[in-house]
């Protein structure tokens, strides 16, 4: 635990000192505005890119795409006037206003509640720091950072997970009702858990077990979410599903991507979530339809590490993460008309991921190494050669720093138990001081109210 907490510390003192240090114009010039530049908003709402220093973080310079929208709920509530804000759930704007932080502040507000959170599911599945160093080189960490609510949800929903490994019923109980209230992904963890009880029920076909699971489960998902729904009707939004409503704002719509046409809001995001889109997504859907095919008989050849059973709360959690995690994907994918908005701040930036990686790394270790070098190799060329090919990426630049980072944190993640000890360290270490960098670079791009990238 020690060196966990050390990690984390490091991570964000790394953070300070390099985004401090990109302040100074000597310092900048000789490094990174060698090999990039950084975004400023022009008056017509375009972006132009220039190479100067790091900004300075300031109230006014924080409350940026939906940071703003936070404060606002922080200051003033809901308003009925301001239907598109109900989209933004109110438990970090609470928060937020309990702590008295300014905007300027949140960030060690927000880099608390995430390293606690990550803290109590390393502990729960005894993951050591390098695992941890995997986690926080992940390259969105920096979504941890802004006055976004994903760090609030982090945290409640590790502490449920820790009040359900530990069968303390009540603690699972109050920290996924507080989940239901920081993120509209926690709707994906009530069809999860019906879609497991039925996998389950199939094979086993109990269902007075399956009731009371999926009763015990749910229940805090849904008062949690009806608790939203009355804090926002009496706020003005005259619907207790004004939370789903106001998705129309953003234009959300079913259909099915073209992979040559894809699109995003900005090259920075592109980089990284095509690749979750193929690393990430494509293996998720092949294990997850074998899993259903499994469980209905379907397919008779049983593989050992895909196998699950009710009776284990690990192999349970297990699947509804898999499935919470598919929901994720399919929801960016499918209702977005091609564009890749927000994926990885939906799948990477999120516990569901964080957990779908410490539950099933030593299942994927028991894989011979030389399928996993292949699947591996595979699937980030495709991803690298839909980045090359797309018509969305105009030129080869300092963004495709994303694409490297996130190739080297799954490498590290599949490749743990290489014989070269020495040799995994340097790269583990080197992609996390990598990744401090491009954390410092989107986090002034955020300052600079740059092009999205959540």
């Amino acid at each position: 635990m020690k060196k966990n907490i050390t990690i984390c510390l490091l991570c964000f003192i790394g953070f300070w000192i390099v985004f401090l240090a990109m302040q100074n114009k000597t310092v900048y010039f000789n490094t990174l505005g060698k090999i990039s530049s950084n975004y400023y908003f022009m008056e017509d709402g375009n972006r132009g890119k220039e190479k100067k220093t790091f900004e300075k973080i300031a109230d006014e310079n924080m409350l940026h795409w939906d940071g703003e929208h936070f404060f606002a709920i922080n200051e003033k509530g809901y308003s009925a006037n301001e239907e598109y804000r109900f989209a933004f759930f109110p438990l970090f704007p609470f928060i937020w206003k309990l702590t008295t932080l300014s905007p300027s502040n949140v960030i060690f507000l927000n880099f608390f509640m995430f390293a606690c959170g990550l803290l109590i599911l390393a502990y729960l599945f005894k993951q050591k720091w390098k695992n941890v160093l995997v986690i926080l080189s992940l390259p969105m960490f920096v979504v941890f950072l802004i006055p976004y609510t994903e760090a609030t949800f982090f945290l409640m929903f590790s502490i449920a997970v820790l009040g359900y490994m530990k069968d303390k019923y009540w603690l699972y109980f109050i920290a996924m009702a507080l989940a239901s209230l920081s993120r509209n992904t926690i709707l994906f963890v009530f069809p999860a858990i019906i879609c497991v009880e039925i996998l389950f029920f199939i094979k086993e076909r109990n269902l007075r077990q399956s009731l009371i699971r999926t009763s015990l489960g749910s229940l805090p998902v849904l008062i949690g979410t009806a608790i939203l729904s009355l804090i926002q009707y009496f706020s003005g939004s005259g619907s207790i599903f004004k939370f789903l409503e106001s998705q129309k704002y953003w234009g959300h719509k079913f259909s099915f991507p073209n992979f040559m046409n894809l699109h995003d809001w900005s090259y920075e995001s592109f980089v990284i979530n095509v690749p979750t889109l193929i690393m990430i997504g494509i293996p998720l859907s092949i294990f997850l339809l074998y899993i259903t095919l499994r469980q209905l008989n379907t397919i008779k050849k049983d593989i050992p590490f895909l196998s699950f059973s009710s009776e284990n709360k690990l192999d349970y959690l297990n699947l509804v993460i898999i499935f919470c995690s598919m929901a994720a994907f399919a929801s960016i994918v499918l209702f977005r008309g091609g564009g890749l908005f927000g994926l990885s701040r939906f799948l990477l930036c999120s516990p569901y991921f964080v957990l779908l990686l410490f539950l099933n790394q030593e299942k994927l270790l028991s894989i011979t190494s030389y399928k996993r070098v292949i699947t591996f190799l595979l699937l980030a060329l495709y991803s690298f050669t839909i980045l090359i090919l797309c018509n969305y990426l105009a030129y080869f630049g300092f963004h495709y720093l994303g694409f490297f980072i996130f190739v080297s944190t799954m490498a590290l993640y599949l490749f743990k138990d290489t014989k070269q000890k020495l040799i995994y360290k340097v790269f583990l270490i080197g992609t996390g001081i990598l990744n401090i960098l491009w954390t410092t670079y989107l986090f002034n791009m955020f300052l600079c109210n740059g092009w999205l990238y959540t």
